[in-house]
């Protein structure tokens, strides 16, 4: 039997009846049907208490305020948000104070009065009528409107309907009180947006219950079940007002809702607030950790008048984008001062004082080297968001971080699982997981994008080995065989690591073709970036695109500063003077910054696609960089763990129907490190807390590990150093390593105890300074963390000075543009071709719907 559209709208009414709406009726042939009702809005005021002097002056201003008439809906529905969320001041006689009357009554839900209309017939004058479905009124004021299909019809035409009856053609003044707009069918269920929500924004509430695979309930096999239960979800009315209070945010000419996940998400938070605890938001890259932070804000300082928070991260492109969304979304006012912390000094004075409630800070305004020194003075109930905290979070800086703040509550976020020794310093330093949404659960849910990957392999080949070795045998006759040694194992580097111009130019050349061939590419919508292994390497690649049609929209972004002083002692053709003339001569304008520069390519990249379509990169805006553009992203850098799925992820933004997936095109074979990263971003092996612990993905007890190995490193190096004679000094040091310097015969005959020494001071120095910042962590006494500082830094400088005294230390500057030539010229390269079949496959199918990514998981845990 077939159930239509109908059927189902009256049984939603019945549902919303039973949450406790009054049914207005069937409202088809009813005249002058408003989005505000003045009649029921009048009653509603009055049965709260307020006169009719102070009623009439309310609903002039609100009726003022919702006039759409010479402004967008976006500035109509916000003016009219301030009265519903704040209240309208009136006056009722000159030189009284002005008094608030509240449109809705958020401490007393029940005071409200909420019901539902069918068939509500909108005309105006000049524009085309519409029938909504449902509009859901509260006091009289409507904030939500229900578009409803038939299970077989798709839900999208229904998302369309409410798009398009938003249009000034159409009903665009209805809408200024309309805070939630929803579509549904019995087969699909719910999916709601706002006001100017466009189609691929709107999402589906699954349901509280049904938001994770822990938590999934029984099947319910009634009429409705898909579409009802989110429906009493959402709409009771409790939930309606904190959506409307808590979660509606206008971000720079966009109005939002949170996803099902945000609010979640949020609430989760505020219930560990409420108990004076804190904890780790993990949710996968490009979901939305800024909205979720701006609204977790909003709603601790309001909600706590003595609450201030500090957001403090480590780099400055998420410091900036944090404080932007916090200013276009009124966390703070436009007229306030920058949250933007600029200076040690600035973060010190704003700490004391209790004006500015909200601060942005870079992680380096914190310093942690005196452990004891004098503390700030600190005013105010902080809480501190720690944004990546997985990398920021341990060792003196989290010290430091406790001392100055002892009574804050620590709030981490992150988009990216917490591997190895991050698990065990996040666990103590900002609690057990608040909430946790994976890759995949934001695929599913149309959060973001899946990713396709596609290897392209350009084979390099040595075409002359009796040039490169007749070079050698050139350049370093006057050598000892310890710098030949040195020698050749760099240009072994070069050789693996480097880039040949040739394989560059293939690359490019297969770059361009994609522009040609490439829909979204060739539509000029989209755009791409290339990842390079240096700057240098980045800078050859920014010339090779100057000599093809994407000249002058190619960006180059490096940390990179042209510094005519950094390349006075260096020799012409070196790789710093390359850099050096490539961002003078090429790519800064006259007087311009790098700074500027880089602000303006960023800007076009993301505002206007079709003058830069290509950003080359190293390390830069492979985090916290968000251009919905970007499609392709081209590999030629060897990437692992957090940077590599944080890379890929630049690809994963929603950007309109002709943006179906983000696409990963890599010309180093990483396929094997993708799939891990992948694995551990998506499987069940990750964030499951019980018993007091969690499952993410670790090796082993970083402490122990640590310790061990700097305890043998340092035993080790002092056993040896033990026969140099007193005092012990440098030049002890040295004779008893090197013998009479200027004796070749010494020399060679203390040749393998130097050896020694170089292999013991190294493995010192690498165990000393992967644990250094957290040495007290690892059981150190203060007498022992004095020593190892001591030792670390003598043992370095004495480990310079035999090297310079015995020639043993080369300098690879003169020789590097002669490699470099040889690779250029004697490196040959073969056309880019695809390796493998991967490219038909998305990510999720190829790794998560297999169960290969719990496999990996579990392999590495």
């Amino acid at each position: 039997m077939t159930r239509p559209e109908i059927r189902t709208q009256k049984r939603v009414i019945k549902t919303l009846q039973s949450l406790g709406y009054a049914y207005l009726g069937d409202w088809k042939e009813r005249a002058g049907n408003r989005g505000i009702e003045e009649g029921l809005l009048r009653t509603n005021l009055g049965e709260r208490g307020y006169t009719p002097a102070q009623i009439a002056q309310a609903v002039q201003k609100l009726l003022a305020a919702a006039d759409s008439t010479g402004v967008t809906l976006y500035g109509a529905n916000l003016r009219t948000y301030t009265l519903l969320r704040y209240g309208v001041q009136v006056q009722v006689e000159a030189g009284t104070p002005h008094q608030t009357v509240h449109l809705i009554d958020w401490e007393r839900p029940e005071r409200n009065t909420f019901a539902v209309a069918e068939e509500v017939t909108l005309k105006a004058p000049g524009a085309h009528g519409r029938r909504p479905d449902l509009v859901l009124y509260l006091n009289g004021l409507a904030v939500a409107v229900i578009e409803l299909k038939r299970g077989s019809v798709e839900v999208a035409d229904g998302v369309r309907q409410l798009i398009t009856n938003q249009e000034p053609i159409f009903h665009q003044g209805f809408f200024s009180t309309v805070q939630l707009v929803l579509a549904g069918n019995d087969s699909q269920g719910l999916h709601y947006g706002t006001v100017g929500t466009p189609e691929q924004f709107f999402v589906r509430w699954k349901g509280l219950a049904n938001a994770g695979p822990a938590k999934a309930p029984q099947v319910d096999l009634s009429e409705g079940a898909l579409l009802d239960g989110p429906l009493r979800e959402m709409l009771a009315p409790e939930r309606l007002l904190d959506l409307m209070r808590n979660f509606v945010i206008f971000d720079a000419g966009l109005k939002k809702v949170p996803r099902l996940h945000q609010f979640e998400g949020v609430k989760a938070a505020q219930e560990r607030t409420r108990r004076r605890e804190g904890g780790v938001i993990w949710h996968t890259q490009g979901s939305g950790k800024s909205i979720l932070m701006v609204l977790l804000a909003k709603w601790l300082l309001e909600h706590e008048p003595d609450a201030r928070i500090l957001v403090v991260t480590d780099r400055d492109e998420l410091d900036k984008q944090i404080s932007d969304v916090m200013r276009n979304t009124a966390v703070i006012s436009r007229d306030a001062a920058s949250p933007r912390i600029t200076s040690r000094r600035e973060l010190l004075e704003k700490l004391a004082s209790p004006q500015q409630r909200l601060m942005c800070a870079l992680l380096h305004k914190i310093d942690p080297k005196d452990l004891s020194g004098t503390l700030p003075t600190v005013t105010g109930r902080f809480y501190v968001f720690v944004d990546e905290c997985h990398r920021t979070q341990g060792g003196d800086m989290n010290r430091q971080m406790r001392r100055w703040f002892p009574d804050a509550i620590f709030i981490g976020f992150t988009g990216t699982p917490l591997l190895r020794k991050d698990r065990q310093t996040t666990r103590e330093v900002f609690g057990t997981p608040i909430h946790t949404y994976k890759f995949d659960e934001a695929v599913r849910d149309g959060v973001v994008l899946d990713l396709k990957y596609e290897a392209r392999t350009v084979p390099q080949r040595l075409g002359s080995p009796q040039t490169v070795d007749q070079w050698f045998t050139q350049k370093t006759r006057d050598l000892n065989a310890y710098q030949r040694a040195v020698l050749r194992k760099r240009w072994a580097n070069l050789e693996e690591l480097m880039s040949s111009g040739e394989r560059k130019s293939r690359i490019v050349a297969n770059i361009i073709e994609d522009f040609n061939l490439r829909p979204r590419l060739i539509s000029e919508r989209g755009t791409a970036i290339l990842v390079a292994a240096s700057i240098y390497d980045a800078c050859h690649y920014y010339r090779l695109f100057q000599t093809t049609e994407l000249a002058g929209k190619v960006g180059l972004i490096t940390s990179y500063q042209p510094n005519h002083n950094l390349i006075s002692r260096e020799p012409p053709g070196s790789d710093e003077r390359y850099k050096f003339d490539t961002y003078t001569r090429q790519v800064l304008a006259p007087g311009q910054t790098t700074a500027a520069y880089e602000d303006e390519m960023k800007r076009r990249f993301i505002q206007e696609p079709a003058n830069c379509k290509l950003l080359i990169v190293v390390s830069k805006l492979l985090t916290g960089f968000d251009a919905p553009s970007c499609t392709y992203l081209y590999l030629d850098q060897e990437l692992r763990d957090h940077t590599l799925f944080q890379a890929i992820c630049r690809t994963n933004r929603l950007d309109g129907e002709d943006k179906e997936y983000g696409h990963i095109v890599d010309y180093k074979e990483l396929f094997q490190n993708v799939q891990q990263a992948i694995a551990v971003y998506t499987s069940d092996e990750l964030a499951v807390d019980s018993g007091g612990e969690d499952g993410n993905v670790f090796l082993k007890d970083w402490r122990v590990e640590g310790r061990s190995r700097l305890d043998a490193a340092w035993q080790e190096l002092r056993y040896l150093c033990e026969p140099v004679p007193a005092p012990k000094t440098q030049e002890a040091y040295i004779s008893y390593f090197c013998g009479d310097v200027l004796n070749p015969a010494a020399l060679a005959e203390t040749e393998p105890l130097r050896i020694a020494f170089y292999k013991s001071a190294a493995g010192f120095l690498r165990a000393y300074g992967e644990v250094a910042a957290n040495l007290s962590d690892l059981g150190y006494g203060p007498d022992d963390i004095a020593r190892l500082h001591g030792d670390s830094a003598f043992f370095a400088e004495v480990r310079a000075s035999i090297k310079r005294a015995s020639g043993e230390e080369l300098d690879i500057k003169p020789y590097e543009q002669g490699m470099r030539h040889l690779i250029n010229t004697y490196v040959q390269a073969d056309h880019a071709r695809e390796l493998g079949a991967l490219s038909g496959l998305s990510l999720l199918e190829s790794i998560v719907e297999t169960g290969i990514n719990d496999v990996i998981a579990r392999e590495i845990n």
